[in-house]
């Protein structure tokens, strides 16, 4: 029997705000990251084809792309017809760093996969080019134009159905990777306008028909092997999750005391508008007494109920990585274990 059943999951992660580490959102995407990387792992298990795509907003092996590789058996499609494209904008440090010139917006689409802040992106483009378009001129840019502020935040990631031979137990993949490539760079036929302030990323699967001479079966969950982070990466998702939850701390016992703050101005105001010498006077006491008490309402609201959420959420996933990181450690001990006795079957056969 062959698995039909394939797994499409569409995700958009948060978005980022400044360069990481130093993003307030970081622990956010993280997290993310990491419930899509188990959604992922576990369609897998069950030998279906496993597709997520969406805008991750995260660079190619930042923190949050090397989760989701490392912790489910999907890869990033670009990656795999592109090992050594950009993983960054030009300008950033991280592909600085790498010496590199800077690309022309041809070379972007073509190799590095950049879907957002395109030179070729209309909605990119600097005010007197909107203006130009605005006015209904088809302003054109050249392919050669230097591109140093693009990126790739959009993917697809991709995981073989598997098959299971009756006869021999024989496992092959179902569906392979033909091609990836950069769509939606064509403008609007009248407005002249990029389709979207992103382009997109397409991708081509190849699907193995099964000899119909073998039958084929589904003996139920995989056991895919385990692999993971290096331990200092561990480290640095906990210091984190904990510098977060130190900061949400503190914002919900500033949020609670904004709210009891208000309180007292509200009671102070109404107490004041009995000795109110004019009604204009009543009327001031009275808008700051309901715009005070409204503010520190909903910062209370914020404080007491989804920062407390957000906590809570924060120690289940805090958890998760403490147990994934127990094992990861196992791991490497249990590999440098076995290292160590073969090396001593080797000394011990020498010596023999």
């Amino acid at each position: 029997m062959i698995n039909y059943i394939h797994i499409l999951i569409s995700a958009q992660l948060h978005a980022p705000y400044e360069t990481e580490p130093f993003d307030s959102y970081l622990c956010h995407r993280t997290a993310q990251a990491w419930e899509i990387a188990k959604l992922m792992r576990g369609a897998a298990e069950r030998g279906h084809l496993v597709i997520g795509m969406g805008d991750f907003n995260m660079i190619p092996l930042s923190l949050a792309h090397r989760i989701i590789e490392t912790h489910s058996p999907v890869r990033d499609v670009w990656r795999m017809m592109h090992p050594d494209s950009s993983v960054g904008a030009a300008k950033d440090l991280v592909e600085k760093n790498r010496g590199l010139p800077t690309p022309t917006a041809e070379f972007n689409l073509a190799t590095n996969g950049t879907t957002c802040e395109s030179a070729l992106n209309t909605w990119r483009w600097n005010e007197a080019h909107k203006k130009r378009l605005a006015k209904g001129e088809n302003v054109v840019i050249e392919n050669s134009v230097l591109d140093p502020n693009a990126k790739r935040l959009d993917y697809i990631f991709f995981s073989s159905g598997l098959c299971r031979s009756a006869a021999t137990g024989e496992v092959s993949s179902e569906w392979t990777l033909e091609c990836a490539n950069v769509g939606m760079t064509t403008r609007h036929p009248h407005l002249h306008c990029s389709l979207s302030d992103h382009f997109s990323i397409e991708a081509t699967l190849i699907r193995h028909i099964p000899d119909p001479a073998k039958a084929y079966s589904d003996n139920g969950p995989w056991t895919l092997p385990e692999t993971y982070l290096p331990i200092a990466t561990y480290d640095e998702i906990l210091h984190m999750i904990s510098t977060y939850a130190r900061r949400e701390k503190w914002q919900r016992r500033l949020r609670m005391a904004h709210l009891l703050f208000q309180l007292i101005v509200s009671v102070g105001c109404l107490i004041a508008v009995w000795w109110s010498p004019n009604n204009y006077v009543s009327f001031i006491l009275m808008f700051i007494s309901t715009i005070g008490l409204s503010t520190g309402v909903i910062d209370g609201l914020m404080g007491g109920l989804f920062v407390g959420s957000e906590l809570r959420a924060l120690k289940e996933f805090e958890w998760e990585v403490s147990n994934v990181k127990a094992r990861a450690i196992d791991a490497t001990a249990s590999s440098m274990g076995t290292g160590k006795d073969m090396k001593r079957e080797g000394l011990d056969s020498e010596g023999a």
